[in-house]
């Protein structure tokens, strides 16, 4: 298997233009003609790219005959460049960075990510392309949240924009008034000073009746009729040394009505300001094309050192892509496993918030793992090498719980004969997660909320503040909305914990990664257990589909793991698997249509029933493999009426 690209120059292609998708009907074209397993085609500026990972490294004769195929060729042919293995993935990462030529190119992201879903929703992209779009995402926080890459100003007008930040600060209320400005350019202009804050535009010229941008609601006026330099104009774009004559006198008076309050002048003429002498006048700052033209420059070789530090981060990226494609861990990421489309959205949102310190509640069933996420979006952002603790709220008894998380000092309570850390403190500049949030006690929830505004903790019997800096991931398998709608939980913690929600999928709903997640538990036990096996039978893994998994992944884990114990073989057999699995592949028909009639309480219910008696109702060993704290089990045997037999 290879990963290749196609640099087409725009020449040969009838194209709809840089940054544009082509339409459904022509990527099925292509697709009818490519040979490849995965791909995609990415419109730029100067180049189309044809991106493909392919079983096949013969040359791609072909190619012509796809895009012609398509209505794309201009010609008879196309020319194009090759490049295949590290080249091609890097290349891939850095147009995933938003980086093009070297430089921060912002409308990249966006319109890669509405390639990406257009592929997917084709069925043009696989686990490869999933893989390397999540970790360019992963990379362009990365560069956006570590170095100043994408802050640069590279171009004279976001130069200018930044020089007006800086003289104004709060562009809100400032007002730019614009002199007879061209057409071609004006909309970056524009663009610049809006996105700094500028919301007050102002366009002298010749032809009040000119039609400008809605987005910038600018009051066009007739140049005749109108002052060049009104006393309420803060910065003047002069485009025009004709249409203007700027006298002195006039920006003498306009300092002089306004307390010498800056006044930001640009003249692209490079004439109308140097007669006057007016850059000498207090709080005037003229600047003209070549001062700019400087200024951008300048920080061009700067953003260049920084990016050689990205460059180096993507091609350690792609170097251990291209290991990653050789490996069998096509479907992982950051250890957790997953082909399906939700899956694959919630490895992207991962990769997007990985690098901030946001706050995260993750919602599943218990066994859909919650803390693997946790886990990954720890070790994918910058307090990866920093502790992560793991709290589980429902296990620990209440009367601890406090002491556990915020620590106490000597002679506190009972027993406390020295002072003690909370786990708060200990992860200190990392990760906390904290499992069955919903089981905190409310007491401990006004703690936790002031812990999350203030960043600081209080020992028990302690006034003292200690400053934290954690981030704070929570997860639980109940309806916290519901617990607040129920005076259970308090609002004001909820939307604090809530601020990005991440929502794991049950088993039975992705049922297309049963035999990914069943052939690595294979793999995992039969290593631990010294055994040859290798493979699931046909006839085992219709059971496995055919199981509707109310303990989720955990409960799948678990059944491979007694599969592999009891196979004698090098493959898996139906009677190999828990019996309560061969009897799902083996009722009759009424009884599946019964089964799949389960609502989710009666499945919980029995799977809880079905675990204590396979435990010999020992709770403690039940309450492990359920994935749930004691205070849960005992509030869900009571919730359920699941009562132990008198004589087991």
């Amino acid at each position: 298997m290879i990963f290749k690209v196609f640099k087409i120059t725009n020449d040969d292609l009838k194209i709809p233009g840089a940054f544009e998708k082509l339409t459904n009907e022509q990527l099925a074209q292509i697709h009818g003609k490519i040979q490849a397993g995965e791909w995609m085609i990415l419109i730029l500026p100067v180049e189309t790219l044809l991106f493909f990972y392919s079983d096949s490294n013969r040359p791609q004769n072909h190619l012509a005959q796809a895009l012609n195929q398509a209505g794309l060729l201009a010609g008879k042919k196309c020319d194009y460049q090759e490049a295949a293995g590290a080249e091609a993935l890097e290349l891939f990462l850095q147009l995933a960075t938003g980086i093009s030529q070297g430089q921060a190119e912002p409308r990249l992201i966006q319109y890669l990510r509405e390639v990406y879903i257009q592929a997917g929703e084709c069925g043009n992209i696989g686990p490869v392309f999933h893989r390397l779009f999540q970790r360019g995402i992963w990379l362009h926080e990365k560069a956006r949240m570590e170095t100043d890459f994408f802050r640069f100003s590279i171009h004279p007008h976001e130069a200018f924009a930044e020089l007006a930040q800086k003289i104004f600060g709060d562009l809100g209320n400032v007002h730019v008034q614009m002199i007879e400005a061209p057409a071609q350019g004006l909309h970056d202009w524009l663009d610049a000073l809006y996105h700094k804050g500028c919301r007050k535009f102002t366009l002298l010229t010749h032809e009040p009746n000119r039609i400008m941008p809605a987005k910038y609601a600018t009051q066009v006026l007739s140049i005749e009729r109108n002052p060049i330099l009104s006393s309420n104009v803060d910065i003047l774009l002069i485009f025009d040394e004709q249409a203007v004559t700027l006298e002195r006198r006039a920006i003498t008076r306009r300092m002089s009505s306004r307390q010498n309050f800056p006044l930001l002048i640009f003249d692209a003429t490079g004439r109308v300001t140097d007669a006057n002498g007016i850059d000498r006048i207090y709080n005037v700052f003229v600047y003209q094309v070549h001062d700019l033209q400087r200024i951008a420059q300048k920080n061009r070789e700067e953003q260049a050192e920084v990016g050689e530090k990205i460059t180096r981060w993507i091609r350690e990226e792609a170097a251990t892509i291209r290991e990653w494609l050789y490996s069998d861990s096509r479907h992982q990421f950051a250890g957790i496993i997953g082909a399906t489309p939700e899956m694959q959205r919630i490895f992207e949102l991962i990769s997007r918030i990985a690098q901030t310190n946001i706050t995260v509640l993750i919602q599943g069933e218990s066994g859909t793992g919650k803390e693997l996420v946790a886990r990954a979006i720890h070790q994918l952002s910058k307090r990866a090498n920093k502790p992560f603790i793991t709290v589980n709220c429902g296990a620990i008894p209440e009367n601890l719980l406090e002491s556990e998380l915020f620590g106490h000092v000597k002679g506190a309570f009972t027993g406390a004969i020295n002072h003690k850390r909370g786990l708060f403190e200990e992860a200190q500049e990392g990760t906390i997660f904290l499992d069955e949030i919903a089981e905190l006690p409310q007491q401990l929830q006004v703690k936790l909320l002031r812990c999350l505004q203030e960043g600081e903790v209080k020992r028990v019997g302690s006034n003292e503040v200690i400053k934290v800096d954690v981030r704070v991931i929570a997860a639980t398998n109940q309806e916290l909305l519901k617990m607040v709608e129920e005076g259970r939980f308090r609002s004001d913690l909820y939307y604090r914990l809530n601020v990005i929600q991440i929502n794991l999928p049950r088993l039975r709903n992705r049922q297309e990664d049963i035999p990914i997640l069943a052939q690595h538990f294979v793999k995992k036990y039969a290593a631990r257990l010294q055994k040859a096996v290798d493979e699931i039978s046909a006839e085992a893994l219709q059971a496995l589909y055919a199981y509707p998994w109310p303990g989720n992944v955990r409960e799948l884990e678990n059944a491979i793991e007694h599969a592999v114990a009891m196979a004698i073989g090098p493959s898996i057999e139906l009677h190999d698997l828990p019996i309560h699995l061969q009897q799902a592949r083996t009722s009759e028909p009424c009884d599946n249509h019964r089964a799949s009639r389960m609502t989710l309480k009666e499945m919980e219910k029995h799977y809880i029933r079905e675990t204590l008696e396979d435990c010999g109702w020992n709770y403690e060993m039940a309450s492990r493999i359920l994935g749930i704290g004691r205070t849960t089990l005992w509030r869900k045997l009571r919730e359920y009426q699941i009562q132990k037999p008198e004589k087991v």
